[in-house]
């Protein structure tokens, strides 16, 4: 099945698409010891669309006018820049394959409990062409490669006075690459299209070669844990004390940009060879480095009395860098920062929580013997959890040390950018600039010196410290389960950054845009382009950036949900509700964000994660018994994004700036005022707002929000046995955003209205153009498509993706294995065989709960009535009679079989007294149900009511092997069959 329309082209998304694959896996025991082996492999392809093969309406969707990309490709071919490779790239192909395999084995003569495990897993995957190639030439992207394998060996042993080890040993490793189609310059160049509706649109579109690609990256962990755990003899107290060993390893060769990059602002600058920027890095990064790490925890959980229960303890973690960036005693006289310095360090973590249970819950026990569940339980606690610095976190630092040995770089601007030959570039890359234009190396737009990358020697890795408090039960009249959480989190030494090469001095203020304060000289600003060089803002003329990490910012979280649930178990529908309110706020500096004057202030904002409401749902209906149909999907409300011009405004080195939202009566450029009338005329009503209550002001951070947005997923499902299928088969379909296929069913490609995609709007208000030194103002293009989140202007959307599955078990069930074990003792293993009355009582009921029992022997919690229990008595002794003349001969048969017996009859017999008992329960069912009221059935759990109903009984009849794809719900919990459940090899066959 496939849907294409214009909008997705130009999206180079499809609406859906078509996967081929194949999947073989299960569990194998012999004797003590379990296998389990998994292979799948398969290949994925979509339509890929291009600038070369995209409709007109696809481009315009994409904010691109044809006329525009024509012109663009002629402009290429007579500079003799590949727009394309020597294949054609129709297709966008994803292979991909994975393996896992698992051998359990527990010696039958440990007298310790010991008990092994041996796990294997492996994946690679490959994608050809990777990127969006409706903002690229086909030929500027590339093919990119992976692979993982890891090995974990488990053991677990009781010793001593009740101890119990848990141990793990796992290795891991993995590889990637990337590889370009084209090895020269890469370039972008800025379009401004306007279309036949009056609508106009900005965008960069990238040719050339990619200057993120060409790259590998290889990594290898080898870890050590073990868990200890003591029970006191009173079970008052568990005492655990875990342990932690890592050591993570990498390998990284990159070329990012060792080629260059070109910019351009328009199509009539690339055609007449005038760059407004050219930046290089003058060698690859090759680099290697470790960390350990590594953590020790002592905990308990106290018992206090079985409704109150405390659990505390601490924990210690410390990692150590193998690495350190070389020292630069330049950057420490300079700055009085030593560059040397790396994160290591120790961290303390205590935590501390409680549950809380009271009152009896309505529901009986679920069988003999079970607990009887609380009314409610309240849960809560607090602690500090520290995180753990990632193994690359200095690798930075070590590639910027300002040294001639660590990474140059090349960065020109305005008039010292080298005009390009890109047909001696595809010929020589010898003939690739390493400098900027000849006669312009003096001036402050040649920029050949080092960047510098540190830490303070406070530097620590983020940490929290977060509380909940949780109450969780029955709610209206035990129809419901009802569930309350409250979470707050205080996140500390979140991190951020500094320049300490820069300096605060303003230079010069833009009067029309609220006095913004600029700190270069109005003469380091490019003309034609808006560039700046930001030399006058350095405090040493030796170093670019010199980038100081740090750790003193924060954050905080504010989490309320609540859900609910209906109680008892239902296999015709199920439901479930939830709504989530959250509160992020966050401590910000201008070098790490956006800015509108001293970078080095901070403020108190909203979090761009600031999505304040959330609605979740899942819903299932079995249909007839026929058709099981799943969907979960949410309502979000927008997340805050913030008016930015693309450009650097104040000259402090980062393109963060946010914009001044003109007034359209007040601006000095009529041109200027038009545009932003027509973008707030135009525009959705989330954006008019924004804009209009910020007329004549600097932006705020955040200060707008994205309209609200949905997402589903669904499944559909049928009964094996209507469609005379075996019981382990399964058939059933997946479409993953069906609200997209329903948008585009129901608007047409041209009028989607964003069913089931994520808003990602458009933060550029403003394009930089120019710069007046008569008037020290900017010249700026507004940007019509502002705060837009259209999928029709996104270059993302989720596609609609439909997958058939066919998957049948092959393999001999968990209930097999299970009485294959019991019959091989004093048979093929050590020990007595079991005789007949063990037999008997073991599977004297299938393995399958008496609902009629359970709910004579609560009687009282049910109030039954005189006529209710003689009644289920009768129901209940007919049912037991029946049960012991089916179960009888197959116990004696079982008894009977020889050393070397047959499996298939032995299950064959158990498998026949199975399908006996479910008959009967089937048979039994409905008068059970009918000698109860609601109020009474409300009170049965889960277990209990699951055998009281047909359909369920249906689905196991045979063996619960493949019931766990029937989709029967219920928020009680699911039902218990005893032994085991579903089990052996299956294959799925995956389209």
């Amino acid at each position: 099945m496939q849907w294409t329309d214009d909008a997705a082209q130009a999206l180079g998304q499809q609406y859906s698409n078509m996967s081929l694959g194949g999947r073989v896996s299960g569990p194998v025991k012999y004797n003590h010891s379990f296998y389990n082996f998994s292979y799948q492999a398969g290949r994925r392809s979509n339509d890929l669309q291009t600038l070369l093969n995209t409709s007109p309406l696809g481009l315009q969707s994409s904010g691109i006018a044809a006329d525009s990309v024509s012109r663009l490709l002629t402009v290429a071919q007579l500079l003799r820049i590949p727009s394309t490779i020597g294949r054609p790239l129709s297709d966008r192909l994803n292979d991909q394959g994975s393996v896992l395999g698992s051998f359990d084995f527990a010696p039958p003569s440990s007298r310790a409990g010991s008990a092994y495990n041996i796990t294997l897993n492996g994946s690679w995957n490959r994608q050809t062409p990777i990127g969006n190639m409706t903002a690229e030439l086909p030929a500027h992207s590339g093919d990119r490669a992976s692979w993982n394998a890891g090995a974990q060996f488990r053991h677990s042993t009781y010793f001593g006075i009740g101890i119990l080890s848990e141990t793990s040993l796992g290795l891991s490793g993995s590889n990637g690459s990337s590889e370009p189609y084209l090895l020269m310059p890469g370039g972008s160049v800025r379009i401004n299209s306007a279309f036949a509706d009056g609508t106009t649109g900005v965008k960069s579109i990238a040719f050339g070669g990619n200057a993120s690609l060409d790259n590998s990256s290889s990594a290898a962990s080898v870890s050590f844990t073990n868990l200890m755990s003591w029970f006191s003899q009173n079970n008052k107290h568990r005492i655990k004390l875990s342990t932690e060993l890592r050591q993570d390893a990498y390998g990284i060769d990159q070329h990012n940009n060792t080629l260059g990059t070109f910019t351009f602002n328009s199509l009539a600058d690339l055609e007449a060879g005038r760059p407004a920027s050219f930046s290089r890095t003058l060698q690859p990064r090759n680099r290697s480095g470790n960390q350990i790490v590594g953590a020790i925890a002592l905990g308990d959980s106290y018992r206090r009395s079985n409704t109150f229960q405390v659990q505390y303890g601490v924990r210690v973690d410390g990692n150590y860098y193998g690495d350190a960036p070389m020292v630069n005693p330049q950057v420490e006289q300079l700055f009085g920062m030593r560059n040397d310095l790396v994160p290591n360090g120790i961290f303390v973590s205590p935590r501390v929580g409680f549950s809380k249970s009271y009152g009896t819950a309505a529901q009986i026990g679920g069988f003999e013997g079970a607990f009887r569940g609380p009314r409610a339980t309240v849960r809560g606690g607090i602690g500090l959890f520290q995180g753990a610095p990632g193994t690359q976190l200095i690798g930075s630092a070590i590639d910027n040390t300002g040294l001639p040995s660590a990474i140059q770089q090349v960065l020109c601007t305005g008039v010292a950018v080298p005009t390009p030959d890109w047909n001696a570039y595809a010929a020589n890359a010898a003939s690739i600039p390493v400098q900027c234009a000849n006669g312009t190396s003096g001036t402050v737009f040649s920029n050949t010196v080092p960047n510098v990358t540190m830490f303070e020697d406070r530097y620590s890795a983020p940490k929290s410290v977060r509380s909940n408090l949780q109450w969780g039960g029955a709610v209206l009249g035990n129809r419901f389960n009802g569930n309350f959480e409250a979470t707050y989190s205080l996140n500390l030494s979140q991190p951020g950054s500094v320049d300490r090469n820069f300096t605060p001095t303003t230079r010069f203020s833009l009067a029309d845009e609220g006095s913004r304060p600029v700190y270069v000289q109005a003469s380091s600003i490019d003309t034609r382009t808006g560039f700046i060089a930001s030399r006058d803002s350095r405090v040493s003329p030796l170093y670019n950036r010199v980038t100081e990490n740090k750790s003193d910012l924060r954050s905080e979280s504010r989490q309320f949900r609540a859900s609910i649930s209906p109680l008892s178990f239902n296999t015709v529908y199920s439901w479930s509700l939830s709504y989530v309110h959250t509160n992020v706020k966050e401590r910000v500096r201008g070098f790490g964000t956006n800015t509108v004057g001293n970078p080095f202030d901070t403020e108190w904002t909203r979090s761009n994660f600031d999505s304040r409401h959330q609605v979740q749902y899942t819903m299932f209906y079995n249909a007839f018994d026929f058709v099981r149909l799943s969907w979960n999907g949410s309502f979000r409300s927008g997340t805050p994004f913030t008016p930015l011009a693309a450009g650097d405004l104040n000259g402090d080195g980062y393109m963060n700036d946010r914009a001044f939202v003109f007034s359209p009566t007040g601006s000095a450029d009529p041109a200027l005022a038009s545009s932003m009338n027509s973008l707030i005329q135009t525009s959705p009503s989330y954006v008019q707002s924004c804009l209009r209550k910020q007329l004549g002001l600097l932006a705020g951070r955040n200060s707008c929000q994205g309209p609200w947005t949905t997402s589903a997923n669904m499944s559909i499902s049928f009964n094996p046995v209507k469609l005379r299928l075996p019981q382990r088969a399964t058939l059933s379909f997946s479409v993953s955003n069906p609200l997209g296929a329903a948008d585009l069913i129901l608007h047409g490609s041209g009028k989607l209205k964003g069913w089931g995609q994520s808003a990602v709007p458009d933060q550029n208000l403003l394009y930089v153009r120019g710069f007046d030194p008569a008037t020290n103002r900017y010249k700026y293009d507004v940007n019509q498509r502002f705060g837009s989140a259209n999928p029709l202007f996104s270059a993302f959307r989720a596609p609609v993706v439909a997958t058939a599955m066919f998957r049948v078990d092959i393999g001999p069930t968990r209930e097999q294995q299970s009485l294959t074990q019991q019959l091989n003792i004093g048979r093929r293993t050590d020990g007595n065989k079991l005789p007949e009355g063990l037999i008997k009582s073991i599977y004297s009921n299938g393995g399958l709960v008496n609902p009629i029992g359970q709910v004579l022997r609560q009687s009282d919690t049910l109030k039954l009535t005189s006529k209710q229990a003689d009644s289920l008595a009768t129901l209940n002794r007919w049912y037991l009679i029946r049960l012991d003349s089916i179960w009888s001969p197959v116990a004696k048969g079982l008894a009977a079989m020889p050393d070397r017996y047959s499996e298939g009859e032995a299950y064959a017999q158990y498998r026949r007294g199975r399908e006996a008992t479910v008959d009967l329960l089937k048979h039994l069912a409905p008068k059970v149900k009918g000698l109860l009221n609601d109020a009474q059935r409300r009170k049965l759990p889960s277990i209990v009511t699951s055998y009281l109903d047909s359909r369920y009984l249906a689905s196991i009849r045979s063996g619960t092997a493949g019931a766990g794809g029937t989709g029967f719900g219920g928020g009680g919990g699911g039902p218990i069959a005893i032994p085991g459940g579903g089990g052996g090899q299956t294959m799925t066959i995956i389209r």
